[in-house]
C-alpha cells in the first residue's frame, strides 16, 4: 500500500468543500491512518496534479490518492457508523460528493 494523501484547501470560501475536508480528516485520523495534506490553495500546479490525478479538470478539494492511485473522496461515503474507507477500494464515489 501507498502512502495516502489528501489534496485540500486551506482558502476556500465553500462551507460544503470545508464540511467535506474536515469529515475526511476525522475518518482517516478515527481509522488511525497516517496520510499527507497537500494544500492545492499554494500552487496552481498542485491544484493541476489533483485535478490530473482525479482525471477531471474541474475536481475540487478534498481529493485521495493512495500512492498512485486515485481514491476520489470515497472516504466520505460511509454512513451509520462505518467509515466506508477502503484504501484499495474501486467502487466510485456517490455523485453528491463530486465523482460520479
Amino acid at each position: 500500500m501507498g502512502s495516502i494523501k489528501v489534496y485540500y484547501s486551506s482558502v476556500t470560501g465553500s462551507r460544503e468543500v470545508r464540511q467535506r475536508q474536515a469529515e475526511v480528516r476525522r475518518i482517516l485520523e478515527g481509522n488511525r491512518l497516517r496520510y499527507e495534506l497537500i494544500d492545492v490553495s499554494v500552487s496552481e500546479g498542485r491544484l493541476r496534479e489533483m485535478r490530473d490525478k482525479a482525471g477531471d479538470p474541474q475536481a475540487m478539494p478534498p481529493q485521495i490518492c493512495n500512492g498512485d492511485q486515485y481514491c476520489g473522496v470515497r472516504a466520505c461515503c460511509g454512513r451509520g457508523g462505518e467509515s466506508g474507507f477502503s484504501p484499495g477500494r474501486t467502487t466510485p464515489c456517490p455523485r453528491r460528493w463530486g465523482r460520479t
